[in-house]
């Protein structure tokens, strides 16, 4: 039997809400007209299956928005919306109504990704509130599934209006109408490995890529997949290999190949770091041995000893070239995240609860290696069985420090000094400021700091205020926990 659908309509309460709940003539509260137009949306979905979840960015002291609240309540059953649900959710905005930042935490943290609360459809009200607030709920859609995702806007002339904005939102959309073609068959899918996650379309077709060729028993079979660092591709070379099936054997460096029993899958580690006259052996290799699959994974964020041109040409000919993306234009982020939790060991149930935010934000890890390493430093340092928001934010602050702490280490033993460049005073400076940094990820308190590096708690407390100059630094350090986090 199917489970009845459900919808959330998230928005803001915005002054034009307070002036015209009641309504006057031809005006009337927008949020009043998403409820009056709530039945024109398809497919219809009834008021008790309907949650309305209002924002409400009152200044302590101030009620304005939650009177409103409790008075559109009352008018629920005069509307013909009985048994619809009207939740109030108190927004903190510390710098004032155009705080981004505090506005998509808000935002993101109502939104229900887990649970019984989770609904099968969000609805965005775009009209009330700021443009800020606007913006925000725009952003937020675009970190959900487009599919269970609508925006609309409200007015006296068009009522209720869908929204399909011909940009982020339309482009994201056309990539997962352009690769549903390429899907993975069933058959392909009961044998994958472990944890491999396949929610990302371009990703899918990929492995639908790989099933094919490594199904398809016209010879020579020669795959080269390609991507950046932690991308994924040794895993996609063992996927290739397991649904070939036979023995597999693995070649790391250009020396003498392995041994090849008949018909086995060789798998070759980092080919672009291969010379040009290594590719010779490889080329031999391929040619003698046609009834051997070959795949190698190559690396294309760094300059490779031999260009693409000469490994067609001298390596392995007629190969077909796949494309894995970064981590960081993967749309699935966070189910990464909870399959690298399982191989750690770590539990995974919490991570899309706790991490989503932090997953899917601008400041996402640099690669599936990085993932790994965040998840497992802020799995020691929870208090918890589940990793939590808070030690994943010092996870990848520590990791942060770190790197710039090796990027000022290298100019001073470089002496990387001299006309327009970096003074060594704006070196040692940077240097104190990440350890001291470092010693706040670590847990310690601002007494405990001093009394490691020798200072007093006031000179602790001013470097931890100050705000380094990292113009010309390849490493940018995030800003120090505060002492809620």
């Amino acid at each position: 039997m199917t489970r009845p659908l459900t919808r959330l309509v998230i928005s803001f309460i915005g002054n034009t809400d307070l002036r015209y709940l009641q309504p006057q003539e031809e005006n009337l509260s927008p949020i009043r007209r998403v409820l009056n137009g709530l039945s024109t949306l398809q497919p219809y979905i009834p008021p008790a299956r309907t949650r309305l979840l209002l924002l409400d960015d009152d200044r302590p002291g101030q009620s304005d928005r939650a009177d409103f609240c409790a008075a559109l309540g009352s008018q629920l059953p005069g509307l013909g919306l009985e048994g619809l649900r009207v939740e109030r959710w108190p927004v903190v905005l510390p710098e004032g109504p155009t705080d981004l930042n505090a506005l998509y935490e808000n935002v993101w943290a109502a939104i229900p990704t887990s649970g019984p609360e989770q609904a099968d459809e969000i609805v965005f009200h775009l009209t009330s509130g700021t443009p800020a607030m606007q913006l925000t709920l725009m952003l937020a859609a675009h970190c959900l599934r487009l599919d269970q995702v609508r925006l609309i806007e409200t007015s006296h002339q068009q009522g209720v209006c869908e929204v399909r904005p011909p940009y982020v939102l339309a482009a994201r959309e056309r990539r997962l109408d352009v690769r549903s073609k390429s899907r993975l068959p069933e058959p392909a899918r009961r044998t994958l490995l472990s944890d491999t996650v396949l929610d990302d379309p371009p990703v899918q077709a990929v492995y639908a890529a790989l099933y094919k060729a490594a199904t398809t028993r016209k010879l020579p079979q020669r795959l080269v997949v390609r991507g950046p660092v932690g991308s994924g591709k040794w895993h996609a070379c063992q996927q290739f290999a397991r649904w070939r099936r036979g023995e597999v054997a693995q070649w790391f460096e250009p020396a003498s190949p392995p041994e090849l029993p008949d018909k086995a899958t060789l798998l070759i580690h980092r080919l672009d770091t291969w010379p040009p006259s290594a590719l010779q052996g490889l080329a031999v290799l391929a040619a003698t041995r046609p009834d051997c699959a070959i795949a190698a994974t190559f690396r294309t964020d760094l300059t490779p000893a031999a260009p693409l041109e000469v490994l067609a040409r001298d390596g392995l000919r007629g190969a077909a070239h796949l494309d894995l993306p970064a981590l960081g234009a993967r749309s699935d982020v966070v189910a990464l995240g909870a399959a690298l939790a399982r191989q750690l060991g770590i539990l995974d149930g919490k991570v899309k609860e706790r991490l989503q935010y932090e997953l899917l934000t601008d400041l996402y890890p640099n690669n599936l290696h990085d993932l790994k390493s965040l998840l497992a430093t802020a799995a020691a340092r929870s208090p918890g069985a589940h990793p939590e928001r808070a030690a994943y934010i010092q996870a990848r602050q520590l990791r942060d420090t770190q790197a710039l702490l090796a990027e000022a280490c290298q100019i001073l033993t470089g002496m990387d000094f001299g006309p327009n460049r970096r003074r060594l005073d704006d070196v040692l400076e940077v240097i104190r400021a990440v350890i001291v940094q470092r010693a706040r990820a670590d847990g310690r308190s601002q007494g405990e700091i001093g009394e490691l590096l020798g200072i007093s708690q006031q000179t602790v407390s001013a470097i931890l205020k100050s705000r380094l100059d990292l113009r010309g630094w390849r490493t940018v350090l995030l800003e120090g926990l505060d002492e809620s986090d």
